[in-house]
């Protein structure tokens, strides 16, 4: 039996369970297919987003990216989840707390310390997933954010490099059918991930997925998306949808009758 982990001031921490987990992730994702949300579950269900806190660099490159995302997940399924992403430092009790995980930058960011390492190591291992969301930006440094990211996977999952993830992958039709990923960026024709015990426990997206999520609080879009303008955004948040469904459950995907949309956003 694997001990707690500890909290800073070394009280017992209990780390979520990946199977009470997947018992809830795929009950609400079988609630997505009903036309109402009066089934929802109680604040304490609520699923949420960790954004990574780092020293150095710049860990929050589109303040407004996972709000907007939390948003839609609320909006087209029947997940209850928080709107608002929780900032935390990669520390175990903290890292407890929820099974998603996401990190951005903009440019170059120093190594993470062993303690973090360590707390991210076991949160991946106890079944949380770890989103990888680079961001493009003009005044960044994309090639020095490009090593950072390449050395903090080695470090945090030395013995499972990154590969691209085929496009026959479950996570292309966790909630929507989804025939590549694409951002505010149309950028590679795969995500890369990291597997563990046959899931993908790191996913690193190369698209700038925060530059199409990211909408100021006048409700207008911050940033242009490019080459395929709203269509791609649009796919963008299918994408977005995914991810979090994903890390939600493993066990419901595979199911045809979760396919709830069929197609990629077109035209019209």
């Amino acid at each position: 039996m694997k001990e707690n982990p500890r909290n800073s001031d070394g009280a017992a921490s209990t780390p979520f369970s990946r199977r009470k987990l997947l018992a809830g992730g795929c009950a609400l994702g079988a609630l997505a297919l009903l036309p109402s949300r009066s089934l929802g579950v109680g604040p304490a269900s609520q699923v949420g987003v960790l954004q990574l806190v780092y020293p150095g660099g710049n860990w929050r490159p589109r303040p407004t990216a996972l709000r907007r995302l939390m948003w839609e997940v609320h909006k087209r399924t029947a997940v209850d989840s928080t709107l608002e992403p929780v900032e935390a430092k990669p520390e175990i009790g903290l890292l407890s707390t929820s099974p998603l995980a996401y990190l951005s930058g903009d440019r170059a960011f120093p190594d993470f310390e062993q303690p973090a390492i360590e707390a991210l190591r076991r949160f991946l291992k106890l079944g949380g997933t770890l989103i990888l969301d680079p961001a493009f930006a003009p005044d960044g440094d994309t090639g020095g954010l490009a090593r950072s990211l390449d050395r903090f996977v080695g470090a945090v999952l030395p013995d499972s490099p990154p590969k691209p993830v085929p496009a026959v992958h479950v996570l292309y039709r966790a909630f929507y059918a989804v025939e590549r990923p694409v951002g505010r960026v149309e950028g590679p024709p795969s995500l890369l991930g990291c597997e563990l015990d046959g899931r993908l426990a790191v996913i690193r997206a190369n698209h700038d997925l925060g530059g199409a999520w990211a909408r100021d609080n006048m409700g207008n879009w911050e940033l242009e998306v490019v080459p395929g303008g709203e269509r791609q955004r649009e796919n963008a948040f299918r994408l977005g949808v995914n991810l979090v469904l994903y890390a939600l459950c493993q066990g419901y995907k595979d199911e045809e009758t979760h396919r709830r949309f069929g197609r990629p956003a077109t035209g019209g």
